[in-house]
């Protein structure tokens, strides 16, 4: 995720390995099927003091000016606190870390006022909104776990990533476009479809743990490389298209994944070097997160029916393609030819993609 790859905030909700953010570890919460409107609670004052905010500085760096050195980030964590206006004193940050209190949207909005702030993370909070006053670096807005149910009125110039999981969101749209979104993560919200999406210069899509039952509308993404829909009620694989010329890894991990005929739905992607499909019923899952057989190791002619579908593959599920698996899976396309289980064109199109990954 983004937060290791900056280096700038690290994350205390999950284990997380590989390049692509595969969560190491199940997920034991159960979700509601609905919203349930909270009671509001009222939190005790607590002002951010300054002992607090020089007891968090962090990050020496030079000034935006370049006139000078001083500290650019501030941690701020598990204080309880519910007002932050005296950082406004500290005009250099550049990344504000204060998750883990009771800070509602209003008590945020004074951030604005840090004329070079690129970064706020502000994970468990009591956050209604993800709505901040307009700034004109800010490129990573982080609000995990909070009580977020739209991000409509989100709206920042240069914002690169927008990472609100864990909240009451059950739709992704914005009133304003934002050009530079290249990660969009959504996990355990309660999306239901992804119709709306349309972001051309997205990287980066998270969405485990939603409703979604449909991929329809992926088409639009046409610069997406990472997609991640652990755990949707995904069924049919309708929705990938030509298009998608640089996706390199998808997850379907726990999905509803029936038939091979769904996996050839995927020959279409012809960057796809990643796919995980382990829990899924195709693989001999149920299609939904059972920490009791994560660990199970997954059949391996199943792997090699999806290595021969889509020969390109480098990794299936946490698993590396050996040579002698690539071996296996030429033999299967031609058993396949021999007992004609396979049109013509599709035998022609395996044949052609596994000469390419030979040379």
């Amino acid at each position: 995720m983004l937060r290791s790859r900056l280096n700038l905030v690290e994350s205390t909700e999950e284990l997380t390995h590989g390049e692509y953010g595969e969560e190491g570890g199940e997920i034991s919460e159960s979700r509601d099927e609905a919203v349930v409107e909270e009671e509001k609670i009222v939190y005790p004052s607590r002002p951010v003091r300054r002992h607090d905010i020089i007891a968090g500085l962090g990050l020496l760096g030079k000034t935006a000016e370049g006139d000078g050195y001083t500290y650019l980030k501030v941690t701020l964590n598990g204080l309880k606190l519910t007002d932050l206006s005296l950082l406004t004193s500290y005009k250099h940050l550049q990344y504000v870390d204060v998750s883990n209190n009771n800070l509602e949207s209003e008590a945020l909005q004074v951030l604005a006022d840090l004329p070079f702030l690129v970064l706020v993370h502000a994970d468990k909070n009591v956050l209604h909104s993800a709505a901040l006053k307009r700034m004109k670096y800010l490129q990573v807005l982080i609000m995990n776990h909070n009580l977020i149910t739209s991000v409509n009125d989100v709206y920042q110039p240069e914002l690169c990533t927008l990472e609100v999981g864990y909240n009451k969101i059950n739709r992704v749209t914005f009133t304003n476009k934002m050009p530079h979104i290249k990660v969009l993560d959504f996990r355990y919200n309660f999306i239901e479809d992804i119709a709306d999406f349309n972001f051309s210069n997205l990287d980066s899509l998270y969405l485990a743990g939603n409703k979604i039952t449909s991929l329809q509308g992926l088409e639009r993404l046409v610069n997406l490389r990472i997609l991640h829909m652990r755990n949707n009620p995904i069924k049919s694989l309708d929705g990938f298209h030509e298009c998608l010329t640089k996706l390199q890894y998808v997850n379907l991990r726990n999905c509803k994944v029936l038939t091979l005929r769904q996996v050839k739905k995927l020959k279409v992607l012809k960057s796809l070097e990643t796919l995980v499909m382990k829990g899924c019923p195709y693989m001999g899952g149920a299609g939904e997160e059972n920490p009791e057989v994560a660990q199970e190791e997954e059949d391996a002619e199943l792997r090699l029916e999806i290595l021969a579908t889509l020969p390109r593959l480098k990794r299936i599920n946490k698993g590396v393609v050996t040579p002698e698996e690539r071996t296996e899976a030429k033999d299967l396309i031609t058993q396949w030819i021999e007992e004609g289980e396979k049109d013509d064109d599709e035998i022609e199109d395996e044949h052609e993609e596994q000469s390419i990954v030979e040379d």
